[in-house]
């Protein structure tokens, strides 16, 4: 007699869990393989799961109307025959057949299973970014094995054992669960998973290895289908199902034209066509930051009702004033060099005071966020900015706190405290939250005019130009100025345009007479 658990499995990209809408199997029942076990909701499709193996149901997972992480024990089984004898059976009908990366050869007596941590409040999944090990590597506690990425921070995850790594979590790029296997170590002193009983029982089930190469091949652990039976599985016939696990092809991803809607080999060899990278094509993973900011940015063009308002201001008069403070002040060390971002910050400031509408966040219902299905205005009296950083690994948005209470000089300070600590990956997760709202800008690399895309919720974004030389007319006379185009970007669901061009004309008073900004 032995066990076997069968997990929740992974039913959709993003889903992190599942209601359990109804059981159709209670402990102490006795069922077969593909007999239906529960209904499992998510924000996607409700599903039916089946049974993977024949035998008695120990125990079920949760009562009808709770829910069940991805890889949680969905179902317990007592089954007949050995574990090895049910994982075998399991691996032939649903596993992949890639052989299993051999795992390193170590002289420990334990296994240690380090698990991904709680690494943030609501924080249920995380990206791991970069691998700093492979199987077969031996480390020591506290050497540095990966690099994971939540929506709040990316974080280095250090090794809590000396040991020989025999088994990792998945490709670069891949979401592992909080509490879901990481890493696996064999190590010299006793490990925290149970040791096999003989050497003929199985070791602990083994997560995907990651070779040499950085191919991650799946190991013939007992792990259910990746797509559960029932209506969501895609025909096809057996042969067509182990070409497909042979060349690692996504069956639901093939347009089936099979006579009762199955997947043929011919739509297998137009998927495989339609996969391969053609001569002279260079593919990229879009994995880490990139990922979540081309998530991010897609969702806010497909929710927010952009329209971006641009004029032009005279900034003659606002240079020379932060030329003259920069030379009055250029041998105090406790003065930084003064930019001007500062004085853009300090008028923008002074005008949202009496437009709070552009300095708040619409809370439309669409995130899932907010009890009640949301549709409400959240306009804030503090002023905290989010500034757009460009970095090495992508464009990052740390946040200037209660900038309305900030001197020009702390304002300095503080720019240029969040866009070092940026760059060097040196800020804290509370430096990107609580934004309000956005500037963004290219500094001297800026165009003529930019369209800057609204960060959601939020409802506006403010983007100035480049500063650049203008020949006008001026009593009788040809002079020089120096003007900027400066734009803003806002969600038209909850801000009109003429309450965009009243704003920008308020701005733009300031901006092109300084006392204005200082006065206000």
């Amino acid at each position: 007699m032995g066990t076997y658990r069968f997990k929740l499995p992974d039913i959709g990209e993003g889903v992190v869990e599942a209601e359990i809408t109804a059981w159709h199997v209670a402990p102490g029942e006795t069922v077969e393989e593909d007999q239906p076990l529960a209904d499992a909701m998510t924000d996607k499709a409700t599903i039916e799961l089946t049974s993977p193996v024949d035998g008695m149901v120990r125990t079920v997972a949760c009562e009808e109307g709770e829910s069940v992480a991805v890889g949680a024990d969905l179902v317990v089984f007592d089954i007949e025959g050995g574990l090895e004898e049910a994982a075998a059976e399991h691996a032939a009908d649903s596993a992949p057949t890639a052989t299993p990366a051999a795992a390193a050869p170590t002289s420990g007596s334990g296994t240690y299973e380090f698990k991904l941590p709680d690494i943030g409040e609501g924080v249920v999944e995380a990206e791991i970014t970069a691998w700093h090990v492979k199987v077969g590597d031996t480390v020591e506690e506290d050497d540095p094995l990966a690099d994971a990425m939540t929506d709040k921070a990316t974080i280095e995850l250090t090794s809590p054992v000396n040991g020989t790594i025999t088994a990792v979590a998945g490709d670069e790029g891949d979401m592992v669960a909080v509490g879901a296997t990481l890493v696996q170590f064999a190590v010299e002193a006793v490990g925290n998973t149970e040791p096999a009983a003989t050497s003929s029982s199985p070791a602990p089930a083994p997560i995907a290895q990651k070779t040499n190469s950085d191919a991650v091949q799946r190991s013939t652990k007992i792990d259910p289908p990746s797509r559960p039976s029932g209506v969501t599985r895609p025909l096809a016939s057996p042969a067509v199902r182990k070409r497909a696990r042979d060349a690692g092809l996504d069956l639901s991803a093939a347009k089936a034209t099979g006579a009762e809607g199955q997947i043929t080999h011919a739509d297998l060899d137009l998927l495989t066509t339609v996969l391969e990278p053609v001569e002279g094509e260079t593919r990229i993973k879009v994995i880490g930051l990139r990922r979540v900011i081309a998530q991010r940015m897609q969702e806010s063009k497909r929710h927010v009702a952009h329209f971006t308002y641009v004029d032009e201001v005279d900034v003659t008069e606002m240079e020379e004033f932060r030329k003259r403070a920069n030379i009055k002040f250029a041998e105090d060390p406790s003065r930084s060099k003064l930019t001007v971002l500062p004085f853009i910050i300090r008028a923008l400031a002074a005008t949202l005071k009496d437009w709070p509408q552009f300095n708040a966040l619409y809370q439309d219902g669409s995130d899932g966020l907010n009890p009640g299905g949301g549709n409400y205005i959240s306009q804030f009296s503090d002023l905290n900015l989010g500034i757009a950083t460009q970095t090495e690994i992508g464009l990052v948005v740390p946040v200037l706190r209660r900038a309305q209470t900030l001197s020009i000089w702390e304002m300095s300070n503080e720019i240029a405290r969040l866009a070092n600590g940026a760059r060097d990956n040196q800020l804290s997760p509370a430096d990107f939250q609580g934004a309000t709202t956005t500037l963004t800008s290219l500094g001297p690399l800026g165009g003529i005019v930019t369209t800057p895309v609204v960060n959601r919720p939020q409802v506006a974004i403010f983007g100035p130009n480049k500063i650049r030389p203008k020949l006008e007319l001026r009593n009788g006379e040809v002079v020089e100025r120096k003007v900027m185009n400066f734009s803003v970007s806002c969600d038209h669901r909850v801000i009109d345009g003429f309450d965009a061009a009243s704003m920008i004309q308020d701005l733009k008073r300031r901006l092109e007479d300084p006392l204005e900004m200082f006065l206000s």
